[in-house]
């Protein structure tokens, strides 16, 4: 048997659970392991290897109260039927210690499920405000990009023919550096001719940005050059 294995873990401890329960079931003495073992247990695998009716009552309305739907509602269900809230139950009257111990439960059981709830309904929360960033975040990126192409399309053709007489030799790049084109120029030139987004453009220069220019003109030349 694989002792790793979850599903075979279950098994063998389901198994001594019902051994041991049917061994003792009506015996004063506690549970003991065989002398032939030559083992020894304490007090809390005592109760853990033989629950009493209590602890299995308990751990089937823990489990109950955990899942989806009705589920997770069936301990405040029996709340009602004890209650008297809800008369279309079937009701099962009991001594009243016992009867007591049930609701406690139940009433444990119910809040749980409560807690668990609002835990599930705060993650959903998040998650559906992950996704909405996300999505707002792709949006932006869309409508700054959208705005880019629109900004081109209106530009482009107004800078064309000054880089086609650069190009051609007609004239000379070199007064760009000039007062006759200001900074913000070279940044639409860079951005509508050459589709380069310089980073940091309010704190450069005119300078800076008429290198990045010059850099950018110098590599389509390049790319253009006949084998």
């Amino acid at each position: 048997m694989n002792k790793k294995n979850p599903e075979a873990q279950s098994k063998l401890f389901h198994h001594m659970t019902n051994y041991a329960s049917q061994i003792m079931w009506d015996s004063k003495k506690d549970i003991q392991p065989s002398a032939y073992l030559d083992a020894t247990i304490s007090d809390d695998q005592k109760v853990l290897l033989c629950p009493s009716y209590k602890n299995t009552l308990q751990g089937f309305i823990m489990c109950d109260v955990k899942g989806k739907g009705a589920q997770s509602k069936l301990a405040k269900r029996r709340l009602d039927m004890m209650s008297g809230n809800v008369a279309s139950y079937s009701r099962c009257m009991n001594d009243p210690k016992r009867l007591k111990q049930i609701q406690e439960v139940n009433q444990l059981a119910a809040t749980i499920a409560e807690v668990s709830a609002d835990i599930d309904n705060e993650k959903e929360a998040i998650k559906k405000k992950a996704v909405q960033k996300v999505k707002a975040s792709k949006e932006k990126k869309a409508a700054v990009i959208a705005k880019e192409a629109e900004e081109r399309a209106r530009e482009l053709p107004k800078l064309s023919p000054l880089m086609l007489d650069f190009e051609e030799g007609r004239k000379d790049i070199t007064i760009l550096n000039t007062p006759l084109f200001p900074k913000p120029y070279l940044v639409k030139m860079l951005k509508c001719c050459y589709a380069s987004k310089p980073t940091g453009v309010q704190k450069k220069s005119k300078e800076e940005i008429y290198g990045e220019v010059m850099k950018c003109f110098e590599a389509s030349k390049v790319a253009v050059l006949p084998l």
